[in-house]
């Protein structure tokens, strides 16, 4: 009898220095730890450490945690939070966002209301 197994989790942490595009297609545990310039896209959690330096035009994710410093705009489509020392110098657009006392943003927060998010996941029939 075969039984199932249990899927591995999949974790990649990114302690060097890296330029270029990065998209998952499928989820992972991402963490970047050191300095990464580029486009980053991701399914999953995506975890901005303490020490990372990220500069990006943008960086899509599911699950996003941000602990070091960020320079671009965050599009997250779950839930995006920035704990302290956290530094986001962009713009932010999540359904959920949470803020901790001494992470710090400067840009502008666009947090979609509950009508449209609904419109989203029902859209009026023409």
């Amino acid at each position: 009898m075969l039984g199932k197994r249990k899927s591995e989790e999949k974790i990649i942490n990114i302690e060097a220095t890296m330029k270029g595009n990065l998209v998952f297609n499928d989820p992972v545990n991402l963490k970047i730890s050191g300095k990464f310039e580029g486009e980053l896209e991701t399914k999953g959690t995506l975890i901005i450490g303490e020490q990372a330096e990220v500069k990006t035009k943008v960086i899509k994710g599911e699950n996003i945690k941000i602990l070091g410093k960020v320079k671009g705009d965050v599009i997250c489509s779950n839930r995006l939070e920035l704990f302290p020392p956290g530094l986001v110098i962009g713009n932010i657009q999540a359904p959920i966002l949470i803020i901790k006392e001494g992470a710090s943003l400067k840009g502008y927060c666009d947090i979609p209301a509950i009508e449209e998010k609904k419109l989203k996941k029902h859209p009026k029939k023409k």
